[in-house]
């Protein structure tokens, strides 16, 4: 059977790549034709050697990149669609469809979430705030505007004030092409009725103000759709403004504006767009309810973690659901019986955004129990670094706390030197989510923490998020909420050999749950429920 699998963000090969590439590995070996759909040119040789997979058989297909609705339409070539894409809900049209889930969007079911989107809808229907529907892209900002790109053809809905009368509407569009494209002709229609066609000259970051009236006759139904039509191109191709070599998009025009010329709107743009334009931004990011259509044309949704199939019941309400813990590679750890007086951190140094590692707060941690009589003992904490200045000044951060501490930096260490850490340390910390409030900011599953396990050390970590699950408190390591709990339970560690001992004998043994066969196992059930049985 030809089997589609979906990931926009194939070359970052992070650990939904990871995921993703082995479910790819799975499915081949099952007898299955594999193709990765993504949209930046990627090696699936460069995948199968940093995560250490057979995609022998395995392809790469390079699509442009097209607003979710449009990509949905390559779908419908595959026997069976898996989307392994993080927050990229991509609508199946295939015979069968799996999604993989990291960690879902967030849709606010809750009563006061239902509120708010209440009262957000009835501003948009008073004041004529556009709906941007089918055919663009997300927002972007240029010069202090925000502005949308169509893929060739966009819709936008609009409130009409006077059902049955007139409408006068504006748009603000802008070709941005690179410099020496000609005018680009634009067509726009209402309700399928072509009311104005006019070429935009290319201008490199300028706007054309395009005004038509709709008739009365198109109106009475109390909104109109308006659809916008132009050429596209592809920058990656041809270079320009819009992003160059690294643009994979196919665009057609920009659209900083479409709204109807009444005072009713002309308040909200006063209100949203110049006085409180953070408002504005949040009535722009009301919940997108095509979004959740099109989790609908999902067979089985698969979070990673019981986390997130928690998380996923309060945004995206009931729906079959299955939890697919992640592959982790565990057979390649071998615990060693001499193990060093060392507690290891495993993480990137990075400072704002996502699920931040909190290596400042394991120095302090670390710094307590120093004053409180701890020798003999060294952190080492292992990341990757990142070229921004913001996650450089936080690594520098970081070892300016450690200065006077037996504390051991390993910067962009290699894969050996971290295995070797892995399998002689004596405790793992973990503390991604602490302080935190948002859940998309705790562990979505962990596998550093798995990792570890498998390598002989004993988890001391946050119990919040998915990190939670992975430890059986008191049998396979500790899990904490308090400070003052992470520091007793690492001192009961360090301070008695033979709980260290048999903690880190049934932490190895639990880390097996999470190895590669059973992910093989769990998925060629799933899909084979599906009807797509593994054919050797």
């Amino acid at each position: 059977m030809k089997v589609g699998i979906y990931n926009q963000f194939l070359t970052t090969m992070g650990g939904g790549e990871r995921h993703m590439g082995t479910a790819a590995e799975v499915l081949a070996q099952a007898g299955h034709d594999v193709e990765i759909v993504t949209h930046v040119p990627a090696s699936i040789d460069l995948l199968a050697e940093r995560f250490a997979l057979d995609l022998k058989g395995v392809s790469i297909r390079t699509t442009p990149l097209l607003p979710f609705d449009q990509l949905g339409d390559q779908s419908a070539e595959y026997d069976l669609w898996v989307n392994g894409s993080h927050m990229s809900v991509v609508p199946s049209r295939a015979a069968r469809s799996l999604l993989l889930v990291m960690f879902p969007f967030p849709l606010d079911r809750s009563p006061a979430g239902r509120t708010k989107e209440w009262v957000a809808q009835r501003i948009h229907r008073q004041l004529l705030v556009p709906r941007y529907q089918e055919g663009f892209f997300g927002p972007q900002e240029l010069g202090g505007s925000r502005y949308r790109w169509t893929a060739g053809r966009g819709e936008v809905v609009v409130e009409t004030p006077w059902p049955g009368r007139e409408l006068p509407l504006r748009l603000v569009t802008g070709s941005f092409r690179p410099v020496g494209w000609g005018p680009v002709p634009v067509t726009l229609r209402v309700e399928g009725r072509t009311l104005l066609e006019r070429a935009v000259e290319t201008t490199p970051g300028n706007y054309e103000t395009l005004d038509v009236t709709v008739p009365g006759e198109l109106t009475a139904s109390g909104s109109v759709q308006v659809t916008i039509e132009s050429p596209v191109f592809r920058p990656f191709e041809i270079g320009g403004s819009t992003g160059e070599a690294d643009d994979f998009r196919e665009v057609g025009v920009a659209v900083a504006r479409v709204m109807a010329r009444h005072p009713r709107h002309y308040l909200y743009e006063a209100l949203f767009e110049r006085w409180v334009p953070e408002l504005g931004r949040r009535l722009h990011g009301l919940p997108d309810r095509r979004a959740m259509s099109y989790l609908n044309t999902y067979d089985v949704v698969a979070p990673i973690s019981q986390f997130s199939a928690d998380w996923m019941g309060r945004y995206w309400g009931p729906r079959k659901m299955e939890v697919l813990f992640p592959p982790v590679d565990v057979h390649l750890y071998t615990p060693r019986a001499e193990r060093r007086k060392v507690i290891l951190g495993v993480g990137r140094f990075f400072k704002g955004g996502g699920h931040e590692k909190k290596q400042h707060v394991m120095i302090r941690v670390f710094r307590d129990l120093v004053r409180r009589g701890l020798t003999g003992w060294e952190l080492h904490l292992v990341g990757g670094s990142m070229a921004e200045e913001r996650h450089q000044r936080y690594l520098a951060e970081c070892r300016r706390a450690a200065a006077g501490l037996p504390i051991v930096f390993h910067v962009d260490a290699t894969a050996v030197a971290l295995t070797d850490l892995l399998e002689t340390s004596s405790i793992y910390w973990h503390a991604t989510g602490y302080g935190e409030r948002e859940p998309i900011r705790f562990e979505h599953f962990g596998i550093s923490i798995v990792e570890a396990m498998a390598g002989g050390c004993v988890p001391v970590v946050i119990d919040k998020g998915a990190a939670g699950e992975l430890v059986d408190h008191g049998e396979s390591g500790y899990r904490w909420r308090t400070l003052e709990e992470w520091r007793r339970h690492t001192l009961d560690v360090v301070r008695d050999d033979g709980l260290r001992t048999r903690l880190a004998a049934r932490a190895v043994q639990a880390s097996g749950r999470y190895g590669r066969d059973v992910f093989r196992r769990h998925l060629l059930e799933i899909v084979g429920r599906l009807g797509v049985p593994a054919l050797v």
